[in-house]
C-alpha cells in the first residue's frame, strides 16, 4: 500500500512538475528510506568474561528475543566482537566472575542497565521469595525425606568445580552425596543403573542432561522410584522432575529487552540494576512416575510446570 501510494504521488509530480523533477523527489524518498532503514539498525558489542552453561544460556535468550522483536541477523541486527565497540549501539558483557555483574549493558551515551545473580552490591532484595537458604536447602524442600544424593559427572567437563562446590552444600546440610564419572555418553546408563540402588535421588549437571542418551537415564530413574533433578532448566522438558536455579534463557531475554531500549536512550537514568533470582520449575508427570509426592506449598512457588 505504501509503495503504491508513494508512486501515486509520483505519476502527479510528473503532470504537474517536470519528469525530472519527479525523479529527484522519487531518489529523495529513496535516500530517506535508507537513513531510517539505518537508524533502525542495531549493532550490539558482545564480550564473555568466561565461558560455561550461564554464558551460553544468556546468548541464546538474546537471540530468541531479538528474533521475536522482529530483528533479522544480518539486515538490522548487526552483532560484533568486543574489539568493535566503538561502533556498536550498544555493549553488552556477559560474565560469571565473582563481585561482576552477570550481564553489563552500555549504550553509547553511557546509560547502562546491570543485571546480577540474586544479589546486589545495594538496594533492598527483601522482596524475594524464598528465604536466602532455599537454593541451598531446595533439595530437602522438594524431597524432606532424602538421605543419600547421587551425582553423574563427565569427568572431562568444564563445569566440574561449579557442581562440586554446590554438592559439598548438601553435604554440609546432611545428604550424604555420591559421585559416578563417566567418560562419554554411552556411559549414562550403566551409571544411573549403578547409582538407583543407592540413592534417593540423582542431581544432574547440564553438561549430563545435554547428552543424547539422557532419556536411558530418566527411564532407569522411573524403573526405580528414583527422583531427578537437574541444573538446567530445559531439562525439566527431558523428563526430570524438578529445577531450582537461574533460568539463564529467561534472563537472556529480559536482557534483550534492556537492550533495544538502551539503544533507543540518549537520556535517563544513569544506571539500573535489576535481580536474576532462582525460580522453580517442576514436571508433575515425571515426579509422579518417579513416585515423588510434591507439597501444594512446592507446586506453589513454582514458575514453570509441566503436567
Amino acid at each position: 500500500m505504501r509503495a503504491g501510494y508513494i508512486m501515486e504521488r509520483s505519476h502527479l509530480s510528473c503532470r504537474h512538475l517536470g519528469t525530472s523533477r519527479a525523479i529527484f523527489l522519487i531518489f529523495l524518498l529513496y535516500l530517506l528510506s535508507i537513513m531510517n532503514a539505518k537508524a533502525s539498525q542495531l549493532k550490539v558489542a558482545v564480550s564473555t568474561l568466561n565461558a560455561g552453561m550461564a554464558v551460553e544460556r544468556v546468548q541464546s535468550g538474546l537471540d530468541l528475543e531479538l528474533t521475536r522483536l522482529g530483528y533479522v541477523i544480518g539486515t538490522d541486527l548487526i552483532w560484533l566482537d568486543s574489539s568493535q565497540s566503538v561502533l556498536s549501539d550498544v555493549n553488552v558483557t556477559i560474565s560469571m566472575t565473582e563481585n561482576t555483574p552477570l550481564i553489563s549493558l552500555v549504550n553509547q551515551q553511557g546509560l547502562s542497565s546491570d543485571i546480577y545473580l540474586e544479589k546486589r552490591p545495594f538496594g533492598d532484595i527483601s522482596h524475594v521469595d524464598f528465604n536466602e537458604y532455599y537454593q541451598v536447602n531446595f533439595i530437602r524442600k522438594l524431597l524432606p525425606g532424602i538421605s543419600v544424593l547421587g551425582v553423574i559427572i563427565d569427568r572431562n567437563a568444564s563445569d566440574i568445580l561449579n557442581v562440586t562446590q554446590f554438592l559439598v552444600q548438601q553435604e554440609q546440610k546432611g545428604v550424604r552425596v555420591i559421585y559416578h564419572y563417566i567418560d562419554d555418553n554411552s556411559d549414562l546408563r550403566a551409571s544411573a543403573r549403578v547409582l538407583a540402588p543407592q540413592v534417593n535421588a540423582i542431581y544432574l549437571p547440564r553438561h549430563i542432561t545435554d547428552m543424547a542418551d539422557i532419556n536411558k537415564v530418566v527411564t532407569v530413574a522411573e524403573r526405580n522410584n528414583v527422583a531427578l533433578i537437574g541444573e538446567d532448566h530445559d531439562s525439566v522438558n527431558k523428563g526430570l522432575f524438578a529445577v531450582y536455579n537461574i533460568d539463564y534463557v529467561q534472563v537472556g531475554r529480559d536482557a534483550a529487552d534492556l537492550l533495544v531500549d538502551l539503544a533507543q536512550r540518549s537520556k535517563g537514568v544513569k544506571r539500573d540494576s535489576y535481580v536474576a533470582q532462582p525460580v522453580l520449575s517442576i514436571n508433575l508427570d515425571a515426579a509422579a512416575r518417579m513416585g515423588v509426592e510434591l507439597s501444594s506449598e512446592v507446586i506453589n512457588k513454582a514458575k514453570y510446570i509441566i503436567e
